[in-house]
């Protein structure tokens, strides 16, 4: 695990470890989404590559992911391609707070491959339910919401 991953661990382990009732806010910035992905990325390259294949026919390479948190949406961009030709990929989300934090890929740009936005909902959709389940062992949230330059994470332990 990377530095900027083990931080958002300790932040984790430091809430599970306040008394019930008290209340929490988590606060990431896009910087450190980016720097987060990043590290994914790097760590994580033949699981990403054997992805793309069996999603979208070719051994992808992905590299330099970068996110932007802007009023209730999240843009990922990133470089894909093979070997040193890549070309810059796009995917932008609308967040929403429906009880839950709500994600729904608006558009997919991907120069010569087609990924429908549909195709990434189902994708994103059981991650995104084990991450608030991970919270929800320990606390309610409150609220979730994008603004420019951050995400907020409101949580009350349980």
């Amino acid at each position: 695990m990377g530095a900027v991953m083990q931080q958002f661990m300790d932040k984790f382990e430091e809430f599970k470890t306040l008394p019930g009732g008290e209340s929490f806010t988590v606060e990431v910035t896009d910087v450190e989404a980016t720097a987060a992905a990043r590290e994914y990325v790097a760590e994580n390259k033949a699981q990403i590559k054997q992805m793309m294949k069996q999603e979208t026919g070719f051994e992808l390479d992905v590299d330099k992911p970068s996110i932007a948190f802007r009023k209730d949406a999240v843009l990922l961009s990133l470089m894909a391609g093979v070997g040193f030709l890549k070309t810059k990929a796009s995917i932008t989300a609308d967040v929403k707070w429906d009880g839950k934090p709500v994600v729904v890929v608006r558009s997919v740009e991907v120069p010569v491959v087609s990924v429908s936005p549909g195709e990434l909902n189902a994708f994103v959709a059981e991650p995104l339910k084990q991450m608030t389940e991970a919270v929800e062992e320990y606390a309610e949230i409150r609220s979730f919401r994008i603004e420019d330059g951050v995400a907020v994470l409101e949580t009350v332990r349980k």
